[in-house]
């Protein structure tokens, strides 16, 4: 046996660092590629960056209007302070070359403070003026930087402005969360249909007589339904049937696997799953099924993956979740639903950030989702036709191909 002494040990791992500082910020002759661990802005060749298929921009400045607030101002901005610690800020979006943004339009005042099975009359005036809010700012501040499509025209056609472009924009698109914004009628889906709504999750936290909703986090248990499991109500198959008539897109998420299950039966064409995750690597009611995931991608569906570790795994508690989850719990869930489905293509992003969750520790804003790009190119091999399809062709494909309101 042969040994080395401390001079020569001590020169070989200096010599060795070296090298891998050097093979940092260098590129490797060998493959061509850059091996730096992160790279900052968006990628070369004019890729696309994202197609979030579900943000809450103005989450905060809405809550803002609620009659509490209007009343007392500190209390939504202590509640913005202590919860919502994920961002999307325009100007930053834009300068990180972001392609699309899904702006979910939620009003927890009209599903939380109202009675869980009883629908509030006002709710859908409620997701007009949030409609007229997003536009307000589209229009003023935010204009040089985003701008709305009402239309899957009017969206091909601001997605076909290359970055660098001085019109590029970040494509905004209307979405509606949860069932409980229609107040218990169908009348209001063709106002929603009309101002370009592209999609609905039918519904939220609470059952609102459309279907049964979810446990999705642990502050909101299912309290609207003696029987969890029921599924989707008359009612409810008629809001899928109206959607599909009007050319919007039925988004499943919140609802149990029973009334998935019931809405597989009802719909006819291609359903989202916008902000979702896979029950067998994080056992919630909120998470999809394997066989669900397999037949919405079967039916030329999609699924978009949220940035939320919480809900993507096991961790016992939201602290847990905080202070582990990182964005290795997306990129696992992404490669499985990858394995089950035998392909990429029904796979996005649904960050939901800005939703008061708990997001990935190394992401507090939106405009960092090159971050996430980075270990998905490890994850498949440097492939960017891949990784591109998983951050924004897929649902743009989807959404081009499936929205037909607002024309």
């Amino acid at each position: 046996m042969s040994f080395i002494s401390r001079r020569q040990f001590l020169r070989s791992a200096v010599l060795h660092w070296a090298g891998l500082m050097t093979a940092g910020f260098f590129e490797n002759p060998l493959s061509g590629a850059s091996v730096r661990a992160e790279k900052k802005g968006p990628p070369t060749r004019n890729r696309r960056v994202l197609a979030d298929f579900h943000v809450h921009t103005l989450m905060d400045d809405w809550n803002l209007l609620s009659p509490p607030a209007v009343k007392s101002p500190f209390l939504a901005k202590i509640a913005a302070q202590l919860f919502n610690k994920t961002r999307v800020d325009w100007k930053r979006s834009h300068r990180a070359g972001i392609d699309l943004v899904c702006e979910a339009h939620y009003n927890v005042m009209d599903e939380v403070l109202s009675m869980p099975t009883d629908p509030y009359p006002e709710a859908p005036k409620n997701i007009l003026r949030m409609m007229d809010l997003l536009e307000k700012e589209l229009a003023g501040e935010a204009a040089p930087y985003a701008r709305l499509a009402r239309n899957h025209k009017e969206l091909e056609s601001l997605l076909n402005v290359p970055r660098g472009n001085p019109d590029f924009r970040v494509a905004v698109v209307h979405t509606i969360e949860g069932g409980h914004s229609l107040g218990g009628s169908l009348e209001p889906l063709a106002l929603f249909a009309q101002r370009g709504a592209a999609l609905m999750t039918i519904t939220h936290f609470f059952n609102k007589g459309i279907a049964t909703s979810a446990n999705a986090l642990p502050f909101f248990p299912d309290a609207n339904s003696s029987w969890p499991n029921q599924g989707l109500s008359e009612f409810g198959a008629a809001v899928i049937k109206e959607m599909e008539r009007l050319g919007m897109i039925v988004d499943v998420i919140h609802a149990t696997s029973a009334a998935i299950q019931d809405i597989l039966k009802v719909a006819t064409k291609p359903l989202a799953a916008t902000h979702s995750s896979g029950r067998t690597l994080g056992d919630h009611s909120y998470s999809l099924h394997d066989e669900h995931i397999q037949e919405i991608a079967r039916r030329g569906g999609i699924v978009g993956i949220i940035l939320c570790p919480f809900i993507l795994s096991n961790y016992s508690s939201l602290h847990l979740a905080r202070e582990f989850g990182t964005l290795e719990d997306v990129v696992r869930t992404i490669r499985y639903v990858t394995k089950i489905c035998g392909t990429h293509k029904p796979i996005g992003i649904g960050s939901d950030f800005s939703g008061y969750i708990t997001g990935p520790k190394e992401m507090s804003c939106l405009d960092e989702i090159g971050k996430l790009r980075q270990r998905l190119l490890r994850e498949f091999d440097n492939d960017e036709d891949v990784v591109e399809d998983i951050m924004a062709d897929n649902v743009i494909e989807f959404l081009l191909k499936n929205w037909r309101t607002g024309i």
